[in-house]
């Protein structure tokens, strides 16, 4: 999905999505990856992308998957370390 979405925003010239920081006010790309694998399915179903359906299955789905693997809510490995993955936490 990362990929496609790469693919759709290049020749259309969509730029990053930019945050502020806080605690700086320093501006910088934000990279979605701090986003939950839930927290994107309920925005999804709030949006009416998806019917509470599709929502119920993929949720399960996603339980199951990150259960069986070892995953943490953003879908990396449970073992990694705190604020470790990129766009996680603050710029200071």
């Amino acid at each position: 999905m990362q990929f496609r979405r790469n693919l759709a925003q290049g020749p259309k010239g969509i730029q990053p999505i930019k945050m502020r920081c806080p605690k700086s006010g320093a501006v910088s790309s934000f990279d979605i990856s701090g986003v939950s694998i839930r927290s994107a399915l309920f925005a999804l179903k709030k949006e009416g992308i998806i019917t509470d359906a599709e929502f119920k299955e993929l949720n399960s789905r996603w339980m199951k998957h990150k259960t069986k693997h070892k995953l943490d809510a953003y879908g990396h490995k449970a073992d990694r370390q705190k604020g470790d993955a990129k766009g996680v936490g603050s710029c200071c």
